[in-house]
């Protein structure tokens, strides 16, 4: 098994399925795996995505995702989480693609990256055989390879209980960020009611459900542990301390940074956000 392509074709699924898609859409994501699937070099193939105008952003994203997969460095403990982070990583430009790309013009596009085909190419029965040769040698498929993927795609819609728009939801989860930020400096001064407090679990606690609604664990996880926080805050089970409240901050950043794809590293916002979770988990206990 070819696992960059494996892993790069899962990664466009991935990310369409979290996409509101047409008919149309679908088919055109169908295309694009099966050429992906059918091709002997992934790597030449992503290049020359980055030489079409309609399919040049998805390749420079693709193209990333392959040198991480192909640098013999993968951490496999946290290769879910990574592709994860890709899988959304690629829901901007693969939708963005979409809307300028048809099944019709998708495959006049991938028709370009054929190399031209002469008669000495072509197996001798194609030549010198005659009609009834070679309806023995072709089979006929009952039902295409891209007949196969649109049908896996929207197979995987009853999975979920509901289809989530992807703008729908980085709006979503990013709207009350300043506000809990500011909100976070309050509680540190001891400056909140506990109206404003659980108002505040509340939406947090939404946008857990709601990312793990999206498969996007890394985001619900600092959702949960953001939330958790504040309510032993309220429950006066932890201090707000000033190491306390940059805690919770960090998962602030670690979700800004993921939803909006930035290029920032966030390893070290990310072991704070998930030791503080591992501190609070022991609260939560009793222990």
């Amino acid at each position: 098994m070819d696992f960059e392509k494996q892993y790069i074709i899962q990664c466009i699924i991935t990310a369409a399925n979290n996409l509101r898609l047409s008919s149309e859409k679908i088919e055109t994501v169908a295309i694009l795996k099966e050429r992906l699937n059918d091709s002997k070099d992934i790597l030449e193939e992503i290049k020359n995505f980055k030489k079409i105008t309609e399919l040049s952003k998805l390749g420079i994203k693709l193209h990333e995702i392959y040198n991480y997969i192909d640098n013999g460095k993968i951490d496999f403990l946290k290769l879910s989480e990574k592709f994860k982070e890709h899988a959304l990583s690629l829901v901007r430009e693969l939708n963005l693609a979409l809307d300028v790309l048809t099944p019709v013009n998708i495959k006049e596009i991938f028709k370009r990256f054929e190399p031209k085909i002469t008669s000495q190419d072509l197996p001798e029965f194609q030549i010198k055989g005659t009609s009834t040769q070679i309806e023995d040698v072709i089979e006929v498929p009952k039902r295409s390879k891209a007949d196969e993927i649109k049908e896996e795609i929207i197979m995987n819609d009853l999975e979920r209980e509901t289809k989530i728009n992807f703008d729908n939801y980085h709006e979503t989860i990013i709207k009350p960020i300043k506000e809990i930020d500011s909100f976070l400096n309050r509680v540190l001064k001891f400056n909140f009611t506990d109206g404003e407090m659980n108002s505040f679990i509340k939406i947090i606690q939404e946008n857990a459900e709601l990312s793990k609604k999206m498969n996007f664990e890394m985001i619900y996880e600092m959702h949960s542990i953001l939330a958790k926080g504040l309510d032993l805050i309220n429950q006066k089970r932890i201090a707000p301390s000033i190491n306390v409240i940059e805690s919770l901050r960090a998962c602030l950043i670690v979700i800004v940074v993921l939803v909006k794809n930035k290029e920032v590293d966030i390893t070290s916002y990310l072991n704070r956000a998930e030791n503080f979770g591992k501190t609070i988990l022991s609260k939560q206990k009793g222990i």
